[in-house]
């Protein structure tokens, strides 16, 4: 398949797993999360200008529309199984999504990827005992046979793949690392975003200027105080509107809206439809 065809095939399934042993596979990205893991031979893997050896065992993922590459090394055949699949294969409220530390930030993996030394897209992981490596057989059985339920039980193994892969680049006693205040914060909306929350009222109840904690927040985030309220609010939303059959003026009071009308103009940004839509097209 061509790179088009690929990105257009995975996102109508939202996955597709397969082995094959291309010599050679050109600079690229896609639109989708990639898993890989070596079945057989070596070969030099780039990635983002960065370049190492891979060998039977190792295993890595790629982000959305991060870049990459790889070439074989020696006479036997460079054998990998791929896993490309979309987030909302994780959970519909994932639609849309394209970072990796959305994924495991979810409530069904629940991960704090600000306790990670470094991005998981960085770094090339080995399977010591075969553990990994059998996950992904699993997953490639799933999908090959297609029984029923088996897009859950991908689901599953993908989610123990990714806590593996967490794990391996937890940083030592991160509890006690990194900037806690931020930490807090996050974990107070997480908690509490149904209420009326204000970084200012946090920020004062806790003696610190709204102003520093206000930098330090988007620098450690990537986004205002603001937006993460609001990301979060809409994830629960999409919950919501995927697993009851609550109404939408009802959704948005439960996730802490009191104007439908703002939280329908913020849903539609930030899902790109409207939460009726979102309804029709997930639930």
């Amino acid at each position: 398949m061509t790179l088009k065809e690929y990105n257009d095939f995975v996102n109508a399934q939202k996955i597709l797993v397969e082995i094959h042993d291309k010599p050679k596979v050109r600079y690229h990205n896609h639109e989708f999360l990639e898993l890989t893991y070596v079945l057989d031979g070596s070969a030099k893997h780039t990635a983002e200008e960065h370049s190492t050896v891979i060998s039977k065992g190792d295993f890595f993922i790629i982000d959305y529309h991060k870049y990459h590459k790889y070439q074989q090394i020696g006479t036997t055949p460079f054998t990998v199984m791929n896993c490309l699949f979309l987030p909302s294969l994780i959970d519909e409220t994932l639609a849309g999504c394209e970072q990796l530390s959305e994924v495991v930030k979810h409530y069904l993996i629940k991960l704090d990827f600000y306790q990670l030394k470094d991005h998981p897209t960085n770094f090339i992981y080995h399977d010591d005992n075969g553990h990994i490596g059998a996950l992904f057989q699993e997953v490639y059985a799933e999908y090959s046979r297609k029984p029923i339920g088996y897009l859950e039980t991908i689901r599953s193994y993908l989610i123990l793949i990714l806590i593996h892969i967490m794990r391996q680049i937890k940083l030592p006693g991160s509890s006690d690392t990194g900037n806690e205040m931020v930490r807090f914060i996050a974990d107070y909306v997480d908690k509490n975003y149904a209420d009326k929350i204000s970084l200012q009222e946090i920020s004062g109840k806790y003696n610190y200027s709204l102003a520093h904690v206000s930098a330090l927040f988007k620098s450690e985030m990537g986004m205002t105080f603001q937006e993460y309220t609001q990301s979060v609010r809409i994830k629960e939303s999409c919950r919501l509107l995927i697993n009851t059959s609550k109404k939408v003026a009802e959704i948005a009071t439960l996730v802490g809206y009191t104007n439908i009308k703002f939280f329908n103009e913020v849903f539609k940004r930030e899902m790109k439809m409207t939460p009726r839509e979102f309804r029709s097209v997930y639930k």
